[in-house]
This record gives C-alpha cells, sequence and structure tokens, in this order.
C-alpha cells in the first residue's frame, strides 16, 4: 500500500485534489509552515522545500519569505510571479507542504481537517523525470 502522507525530516507532505473554491481557501489558512504547490512528484517538491530552508539558515534565499523560496526553487526561475504561474496552487491536483513546526504532520493534518479535502496517493515518479526535475531545482542555486 503505498503512503498518503510522508514526513521527511521536519517536512510533511500531502497530495490532494483541490477545487476553485479549496484553492483560495487553503491559501488563506496555510500560514507561513505551509506551502501548496502545483507539481507532478513529491519528491521535487521535498527536495526543493529542503533546498530553501537550507538557503534560509544559510543565508542565502533569494525570496523574503520560505513560502516565496519554494516557489522559486520548484520553478527554477528567479521570479516570484513566473513562479506563480509556473508552479502555484491551483484547481486540480496539488502538494501541501508543511515545514519550521516541531509537527508538521500534525499541522498538515489540520489544514486537510479545516478544508475537508481527501488526500490522493503518493505515487514515486519516473527515476529520469525525478533527476530532471532535480536539475532544474538545484540550477536555482546559480541563477
Amino acid at each position: 500500500m503505498k503512503e498518503i502522507t510522508t514526513k521527511f525530516g521536519k517536512i510533511c507532505i500531502a497530495k490532494v485534489h483541490l477545487t476553485k473554491e479549496n484553492v483560495e481557501l487553503l491559501i488563506n489558512i496555510c500560514g507561513e509552515n505551509c506551502q501548496i504547490v502545483k507539481a507532478d512528484c513529491p519528491e521535487e517538491v521535498t527536495f526543493a522545500t529542503l533546498l530553501a530552508l537550507k538557503a534560509f539558515i544559510q543565508g542565502r534565499n533569494k525570496a523574503r519569505t520560505v513560502k516565496g523560496e519554494i516557489l522559486l526553487r520548484l520553478a527554477g526561475v528567479r521570479q516570484i510571479r513566473e513562479a506563480i504561474n509556473l508552479v502555484g496552487a491551483r484547481e486540480g491536483e496539488n502538494f501541501i507542504v508543511t515545514f519550521g513546526t516541531e509537527d508538521p504532520c500534525k499541522l498538515l493534518a489540520e489544514i486537510l481537517s479545516k478544508i475537508g479535502v481527501v488526500e490522493v496517493t503518493l505515487n514515486e515518479c519516473d527515476k529520469e523525470i525525478v533527476k530532471k526535475s532535480f536539475e532544474r531545482i538545484a540550477m536555482t542555486e546559480t541563477l
């Protein structure tokens, strides 16, 4: 059986199907320790989040917030507006990632219960797709 929610260190991630109304509601309740993104693979969301958190710790961040940094890194661009257009939350399947709290999975569960959505099973992506995603995300370091 595949996992629904997965935890990687102090990061917790879930895949959900959102309606237009859910997206707006979720954006309003997500808070500073939560980001919603449209992506292909849970691995790329996790990797972008890890690099964003590391960038803030090391003072190498390009965005003002961790949430913005996740978008920039996941999209592989420097402009927040472009990142939102490429990987920002929208109707359909999205990933919700929580971070920066003692129990990110508890925060994620609370957020999911507030909006009343059901999680979708997380599936591993093809290794070649993940590799290309990681290369794009890592390139943000050189931008």
